[in-house]
């Protein structure tokens, strides 16, 4: 089945009479254009696309046939349904919903029918995440080339920015949330700011540059001895990998290698738990109960209730790998599992790796390390664990 086919099925069992698909990156997903358009789905019907601009563009990239010139609502010719019209209510501002109602009539939600469609990845998608995943490769050199005492958050943002789309990066990073910003480079993150956690993400963020953006590189030099995170979004071609890893400056203190080999055995722990059919709150249960057996429970995860989330065209999908969480995991899901430990008695240590589940089990996408690396002044790199 297309994936429209497949969002048409899902529809019916939501007891939705058709959807209107108005979120960039959804009708990407179904009808295969990046240019502003309305996707108009209803079962049983051949779908129509409603471009509002760039009408011969959206043709050219379109895989649904019936390509109309559209601006509004008004475009839209509506059959007579038997039910409400879906739309994305988990991301359209709410003024254009109510536009939409006041024209088109009944809204509900479609975005669980959405969901339960986009979540599960097909053979092309995965193959183009391990593509997004390869570029931390490029960032992982240029971090080797340019990490050296002396040397601010900002400027080595900036180069690990060049290289990044120098191996092709998009340049943009797409979140869910209406909330959510992020910079391409991500986070980079030394010294004192190590265990802040600021913005939004519940996760390392850094302090930023000013209180406009509070997060992200800022203007501190790095030192001799610091431990440095870079956590960031992977956009190549409209999919994302979202990676982490921590790079000690000349040489890794033994403590910090200490929870380097804590944190890779809570990566292991949430790996080994992941398999079609378990659900996704037993794999943040099996890696808490994990981070309590090695004593590091008060700082596991910096107190976010997560151990993970779904990644795929958007970098914050579902499912989140979090308590109370009961959606099942699929053959074909992609995930990000990302262990860390933050506290100000130490800064923090991450840790993050982005796998497809399997038939029995799961496989890791990319090919780096999964370890503490430190780097000298001669750009000599060690590993731990």
């Amino acid at each position: 089945m297309s994936r429209i086919e497949r969002f048409s099925a899902e529809l019916e069992r939501a007891g939705l009479a058709g959807a209107l698909v108005m979120h960039p990156v959804s009708v990407y997903y179904l009808a295969g254009t990046g240019q502003p358009a309305n996707l108009l789905v209803v079962p049983g019907r051949e779908p129509v696309l409603y471009a509002r601009r760039y009408v011969e563009l959206a043709r050219a990239g379109s895989r649904v046939a019936d390509v109309r010139e559209g601006a509004g609502f008004s475009a839209i010719e509506l059959p007579e349904l038997d039910g409400p019209l879906g739309m994305e209510l988990d991301v359209l501002p709410a003024a254009l919903v109510a536009s939409a109602q006041r024209r088109l009539g009944e809204v509900a939600d479609c975005s669980e029918a959405l969901w339960a469609v986009r979540m599960v990845k097909d053979a092309d998608e995965i193959s183009a995440m391990r593509e997004s995943v390869a570029l931390f490769d490029a960032l992982h050199e240029a971090m080797i080339e340019h990490l050296r005492p002396g040397i601010t958050e900002l400027e080595l943002s900036a180069e690990l920015a060049r290289a990044l789309r120098r191996a092709g990066h998009d340049g943009v990073v797409w979140q869910h949330r209406w909330d959510a910003k992020l910079a391409m480079e991500g986070h980079v993150v030394s010294g004192e700011h190590l265990s802040t956690m600021s913005r939004g993400p519940i996760t390392v963020t850094g302090v930023g540059l000013a209180e406009a953006f509070p997060m992200g590189a800022s203007r501190r030099e790095i030192q001799h001895g610091d431990t440095v995170l870079v956590d960031l979004g992977l956009n190549k071609a409209g999919y994302h990998g979202d990676m982490a890893r921590c790079y000690a400056v000349g040489e890794a203190s033994d403590e910090m290698r200490r929870l380097a080999s804590i944190c890779r055995e809570l990566e292991d722990v949430a790996i080994g738990a992941i398999r079609p059919g378990v659900t996704a709150a037993s794999v943040y249960d099996a890696t808490h109960a994990a981070a309590e057996r090695l004593g590091v429970a008060d700082v596991f995860q910096g107190g976010g209730p997560y151990i993970g989330h779904g990644i795929g065209l958007e970098l914050d999908e579902p499912p989140v790998l979090g308590p109370g969480v009961e959606t099942p995991l699929e053959e074909g899901m992609v995930l990000t599992v990302e262990p860390k430990l933050i506290s100000p008695a130490f800064g923090a240590i991450n840790i993050e790796d982005d796998l497809v589940v399997t038939p029995d089990g799961c496989s890791i996408l990319g090919s780096l390390p999964r370890a503490l690396f430190a780097v000298d002044e001669s750009g000599e790199v060690s590993t731990a664990p």
